[in-house]
């Protein structure tokens, strides 16, 4: 039986620069960007103290698109590292006359693939000359003018600086990280999953900013922050029906104070982060006996908050109140969501057989 025979890396037997690196950016996806690292400071940009207009940028990873003429060639990407500490460089020195933006870049050069990995002096670094293969480099702002264009291809943009009239040094201020602004998301899209019992913490301890981690316990994905680990979605939670309705002698409040005038009301746990709720109403009353003037409306508090009144109705009969309202449920605060039936002097009997609700709450984040 005949077949076709290829290598299994690659499906010919020779290859290039070009070749490695597209098999990479497959292995890796299509995003593009800088890799954080475990500090997140992979390629930030810094300030030197104490110079006159000198920049350092620190070591780290990154996915460089390969461009042309501005549109990125698809699969092809090219994974450039700069050890530790990284590289430092003054900038041009500054204007007697007029402030001007720097652009600080990482950027492919000729595709030799002759990148050494070997240590690179942090001082005495000349902007462009970092390999054959790609380099850390400057683009030259103009005196008084806007922010200047890339006038190159297959590049990230690492920051912003802008050098201040008549300046002999940067400050922390002068320098805009633009590591992370539309250039493409390189983290690890795989999450890691928690064995049994494990905290997401301690799973999360081996992945850097921006990792994802998989709470085999929960059914939960988390994310790791810059600070701390937390859920990377919350599952909305729908309360179709209230907890309660009509406990409080079936009269209106004519001010509502958490007493008096409860018709609807969904009760719950605090939890640590800001939700949204958007609740649905149908509220139905009438007044006593008939003949007795008066206003009726709805009011919302979240938390013992005013959040919503709806429109007065003035009525000597009976009536229904339905609506949509958007309450806040702050963090930390357990869940207290009350509809009231306000009735001009405490006046209109509500009929709890024929209202009720509905209360959708979300994440405020």
């Amino acid at each position: 039986m005949a077949g076709l025979r290829a290598p299994i890396w690659l499906p010919k037997g020779e290859y290039d620069a070009i070749d490695a690196r597209g098999s990479l950016a497959d292995l890796r996806g299509v995003n593009v960007g800088v890799m954080p690292g475990a500090d997140g400071r992979g390629f930030a940009v810094t300030a030197v103290s104490g110079s006159s207009a000198r920049v350092a940028v620190a070591g780290g990873r990154a996915w460089i698109p390969v461009t042309r003429s501005g549109v990125r060639v698809e699969r092809h990407a090219a994974l450039v590292e700069l050890p530790t500490p990284g590289v430092e460089f003054p900038l041009a020195p500054s204007s007697p006359t007029g402030d001007r933006t720097d652009l600080i870049v990482t950027r492919l050069a000729a595709d030799t693939d002759a990148t050494p990995f070997a240590e690179v002096p942090l001082s005495g670094y000349v902007p462009g000359t970092l390999a054959a293969g790609w380099a850390v480099d400057v683009v030259q702002g103009i005196e008084g003018g806007a922010v200047p264009p890339v006038p190159f291809d297959s590049y990230l943009l690492l920051a912003r600086v802008r050098v201040r009239r008549g300046a002999t040094s940067l400050t922390a201020a002068d320098i805009e990280d633009m590591r992370w602004s539309g250039q493409g998301d390189p983290t690890v899209l795989a999450p890691l999953r928690t064995a049994p019992g494990q905290s997401v913490s301690a799973a999360a301890s081996s992945t850097s900013r921006g990792g994802l981690v998989y709470a085999t316990d929960e059914d939960r994905m988390y994310v790791r922050t810059a600070s701390d680990v937390r859920p990377l979605t919350y599952r909305p939670s729908l309360m179709p029906t209230a907890t309660g309705k009509g406990s409080t002698g079936w009269w209106s409040a004519d001010f509502p104070d958490g007493g008096d005038g409860r018709m609807l009301w969904w009760e719950g746990p605090a939890v640590p982060y800001a939700r949204i709720g958007t609740l649905a109403y149908q509220m139905r009353w009438a007044s006593p006996g008939g003949g007795r003037l008066g206003w009726t409306s709805v009011w919302i508090r979240s938390a013992g908050v005013m959040q919503y009144e709806s429109p007065r109705v003035y009525s000597d009969g009976a009536g229904v109140h339905q609506g949509v309202a958007h309450v806040t449920v702050p963090a930390g605060q357990p869940l207290s969501v009350v509809a009231y039936l306000y009735g001009q002097g405490g006046w209109a009997q509500f009929d709890s057989w024929q209202s009720d609700g509905g209360l959708l709450l979300l994440p405020a984040e």
